[in-house]
Parts: C-alpha cells; structure tokens; sequence
C-alpha cells in the first residue's frame, strides 16, 4: 500500500555521500583484477550506485527478470554497501527495457537516459542492433563510470555520455544536441529516479525541451511521486525529494505537446517469478489527478508524441 511504499521510499538513509572524491580498492565482476575505486561527489549520483547495486541483487536470483552483468562494477563498493530498494528497482527496470523493446519495434532507434546514473543497458540489452544510446548526467557520475566501462563491448550501435546539469535550463538538450542526437529520428526517453529529485521549474524545462527534441513516435516513460509526497519529507542518501505532482500527464501534454499518456498506480505493477516478466493488473484504475488528490502515490508515467 501506499504507506509502505512510503516507509521504503523514506528507508534508504545513512546521511549524504561525502564530497571530496575518495580511494578505494575494489575488484571487477568479471575477475580482471584490482581497480582503483573513485566515490562519486553528489548524493544524486550516489543513487545511481544504488540503483546498480540493486540491479546486482536481482541478476544474481535464478528467476531474475533482467541480467546486469556490469551491475557489480558499477556498483562499486560504496553502491553494493547500500543497494536501493527491489521493490521498486526491479518492475521499474523491467517496464523501462519492456517500453524500450516494444518502442523499438515501432522505429524508435535512439534512447536517451535521463539522469542515467550507472546504467548499463547499451551493454546489456541485446536485439538492438541499430540503437543509438545517449546517457545524460552529472559529470561526477561520468568520471567514476567511464573508467570501470574501459574494454566492455556494446550491445547497441553507439554509446554517448553527456555529463551536465538539469538545474540549469537548455544545458543539457544542447550538450545532447552537441554529443550527435538527432531530433528527427524517434527516441525513447527513459528518466527513472529523476523527476522526484527535480524543482518545479527544472521539470517543467525537461518537459518543454523533450517535447521540442522529439520526433513523431517518440515516448517517455518515467517515475515519480504524487504531490502528498512533498510532506513526507523522504531523502534517499542525502538526496531530498522536491518534485512531485499529481498532473504529469497533463504537464507532458501541455508543456511538451505530448499526445497520448497514462499513469499508473505503482500498485497495478505486479512481478511475476514464475514467468519472469511483469504484468500490469488492468482492475487498477489510472492515477488520475483527482485519484491522487491527498494520496501517497508512486507513478509509472508514459506519454508518446502523435
């Protein structure tokens, strides 16, 4: 229910990430040895590491519903010390690669990540030939990432990192714009942790510059919080939450001229074991902004460009 959602949400803190970059001695996945180990310098990059260490946790069950071999890599020592919640990592990791899959079969043949943090699935997301991958992020998260990424193959066409700020608006479209993307050709944009961590304004600009970067048939699928989460006052890792709304599809629609969308009740999202896949449990009605209304609500959001 939503109160657990909320507990859990609210769970993971053991105070912000320290800022000055610190060594560390870890060792890679795949056996090749000792690496030297740099901390990330912001708290919302160490979500990222979170996010990583959670993604090891579900690769390492035999009825895992996706692979990650990069997982512990990334994670580094510091993510797989404090993983982030499964139970919202898991179904949202899996809607996220189900909505890449199903877009790309319809043509979408680019994939923005924004706020990417220590994603992998330009390396672990096979069938994807043609895709062109462009990760958005803190130049933190970068300068620990690219160096543990050192000899990895890619499963996809082509892989961009593009390290700037969503705080300061237009920065990141034109460093997107910069790095090679093309807003001709339709895209999946995926921003999964980001939009909680994101002042108003900062959304409200994403929004407007997704919609102007986007080709017909592009989409975006994203979590978020209701508005009655704002007054739970929930941190992850030193990271406040400071967006929440109970009208993202409407926002999309408006700001970004956006078409079709949904939200879902985080709720509907159920995971299956035994056939390793999620399910979405139609009986749940739409987190509607009047179902929202005083509501602690965590949301799968979808919008496509018509």
């Amino acid at each position: 229910g939503r109160g657990r959602a909320s507990d859990m949400l609210a769970g993971s803190r053991r105070g912000p990430v320290r800022a000055a970059l610190a060594m560390c001695v870890g060792s890679s996945a795949l056996g090749s040895g000792a690496l030297n180990e740099r901390s990330v310098e912001t708290a919302h990059s160490f979500t990222g590491r979170m996010c990583a260490a959670s993604r090891l946790e579900e690769t390492r069950r035999p009825d895992s519903l996706f692979s990650d071999p990069l997982a512990y890599t990334l994670a580094g020592k510091e993510g797989r010390a404090q993983p982030m919640g499964g139970w919202i990592m898991v179904p949202r990791t899996r809607f996220g690669d189900d909505f890449l899959r199903d877009h790309y079969t319809r043509g979408a043949r680019q994939l923005v990540l924004l706020g990417a943090g220590f994603d992998a699935r330009a390396y672990r997301m096979s069938g994807l030939p043609e895709l062109r991958v462009y990760e958005v992020d803190q130049k933190t998260t970068f300068e620990v990432k690219e160096p543990l990424l050192t000899g990895e193959s890619l499963a996809v066409a082509s892989r961009a990192a593009v390290a700037t700020e969503f705080t300061r608006p237009g920065e990141w479209a034109a460093a997107l714009l910069a790095s090679g993307f093309d807003p001709a050709v339709p895209t999946v944009w995926l921003a999964e942790g980001l939009l909680m961590y994101l002042s108003a304004a900062d959304a409200a600009d994403l929004m407007k510059q997704v919609g102007q970067l986007s080709a017909r048939g592009s989409a975006v699928f994203h979590d978020a919080v209701s508005a009655e989460y704002l007054n739970a006052r929930v941190s992850v890792a030193g990271a406040p939450f400071i967006g929440a709304s109970d009208e993202y599809v409407n926002m999309w629609r408006s700001i970004g001229g956006f078409g079709s969308g949904y939200a879902h009740d985080f709720r509907a999202i159920k995971v299956d074991r035994a056939r390793r896949r999620i399910d979405v449990d139609r009986r749940w009605p739409e987190a509607t902004a009047a179902r929202c209304a005083g509501q602690q609500v965590v949301l799968f959001v979808e919008v496509e460009m018509e």
